[in-house]
């Protein structure tokens, strides 16, 4: 998550500059106390050049012990003369060496004699090897100590993250938990920085999206207002005329006229927001709302090995019947491709509608049902009819799914509980 990486990063980036300070702290101290050292060795060995002209001085200077300190008389040669038994002659030189398997600090002038008879060389050495030991352990303390130190400040880090991100979480949950059909967001308390802005920006666009759907439901509902009035007297003659002349034209035209009218009032309905209908439940075989459907389509194929006895508004599974064989018709390339499928099977009744039209994409397939979503290369709809269809079988407590045809084409399934599992209930 973003606040681990940010406190990750704060840790590396602590630990990384404390382990360049310790370094750095470490080196210069070093390098200071070896300068101080080799300063005092040349002093002190100033100092013993300077009284080894006096022989008695001489004498005493090199019986007395030196904590740390070798004093060394070496001839030409390199032959130690004092202190006696000493095997291995003090390096020449003047800095760090190593004497004797230690680290040392040497310094070195000649052995001159009071009378300015040069004999040799004055060597000292100090040893610095628990100096030495003393450092590294210091440096790998501070070391320690700064690992440490990032470690805890990423945490308190990761934790003031945390609470400086709890808005932008806050964000997300409310994002997410935005629906699509009727998007409301209110973000209360939010904090005058960026995350702020953020909730700012999200909140505008929101509202600009209500403003824009608000648009789209007064321009339907003005649409669906405007056919109503008209659709309701075609609907009523009809409705007379079939009355006294039942034939099939006659009828067929009815149907349509009362199709169109319930899709205007739904049209409404959908304009606020959520399609709601009154159902009058009755039996009603399946098998016959899709003869009835077929016999308004020409052509079209009706399959129906069993009756499919369901609960609910013949009309109203009519209508949802009714588009999908319009949809399919439109997308098939001919009426006779189309095939109503009715079969009923242990706990549900399924009709199926299929085609030999253009197959669904993977997009369409996921959206198809969306309001106002069209995919014209499968189905040519406006995007109402599907939306009706499927809040109407959802109504009637079923669902409906679409899917390709291996080979071409599409299916609609839908699928609804039958009689007996509804009186059960």
């Amino acid at each position: 998550m973003l606040r681990t990486r940010l406190a990750v990063l704060l840790g590396a980036s602590l630990l990384a500059a404390l382990g360049a300070s310790v370094l750095l702290s470490v080196a210069l101290f070093e390098r200071h106390q070896t300068r101080e050292l080799t300063a005092l060795l040349r002093r002190e060995l100033q100092r013993v050049t300077a009284l080894m002209a006096d022989p008695t001085v001489g004498e005493h200077l090199l019986t007395a012990e030196f904590e740390h300190l070798n004093l060394q008389l070496v001839g030409p040669a390199g032959e130690v003369f004092v202190p006696e038994g000493d095997p291995e002659p003090i390096p020449l030189g003047n800095g760090r060496a190593v004497w004797g398997g230690k680290d040392v600090v040497v310094a070195s002038a000649p052995w001159i004699l009071g009378g300015g008879v040069r004999l040799g060389t004055v060597r000292l050495s100090y040893d610095v090897s628990e100096a030495l030991a003393t450092r590294r352990a210091l440096r790998s303390s501070l070391l320690i100590a700064a690992g440490l130190i990032a470690l805890i400040s990423a945490a308190i880090g990761l934790q003031l993250l945390r609470r400086q991100l709890r808005p932008l979480r806050r964000l997300a949950e409310e994002a997410a938990a935005l629906d699509p059909s009727d998007p409301h967001l209110t973000l209360p308390h939010l904090p005058v920085d960026e995350v702020g802005e953020v909730g700012r920006a999200l909140e505008g666009a929101v509202s600009a999206i209500r403003q824009r759907q608000q648009a789209e439901r007064d321009a339907l509902a003005g649409i669906a207002h405007e056919l109503a009035a008209p659709l309701s007297v075609v609907a009523g003659q009809l409705e007379g005329l079939a009355a006294a002349d039942p034939s099939p034209q006659i009828r067929a035209a009815r149907d349509a006229a009362r199709e169109l009218l319930y899709t205007s009032q739904d049209l409404l309905t959908l304009a606020r927001g959520e399609l709601q209908v009154a159902l009058e439940p009755s039996v009603v075989p399946l098998a016959e709302v899709a003869e009835r459907v077929c016999a308004e389509y020409p052509g079209v194929v009706c399959d129906r090995p069993a009756a499919g006895l369901v609960l609910g508004s013949r009309e109203r599974l009519a209508q949802a019947v009714r588009n999908l064989v319009r949809n399919a018709v439109q997308a098939a390339t001919a009426p006779e491709q189309v095939v109503i499928t009715v079969t009923e099977t242990t706990g549900e009744v399924t009709l199926s509608v299929a085609d030999d039209g253009p197959t669904l994409t993977d997009e369409a397939s996921r959206r198809l049902f969306e309001r106002n979503f069209t995919s014209k290369a499968a189905q040519g709809g406006s995007g109402i009819g599907l939306t009706i269809v499927k809040e109407l079988v959802e109504m009637h407590g079923g669902r409906i799914v679409a899917e390709p045809i291996p080979g071409g084409g599409t299916r609609f399934t839908m699928t609804l509980p039958p009689l007996s599992a509804q009186l059960e209930e």
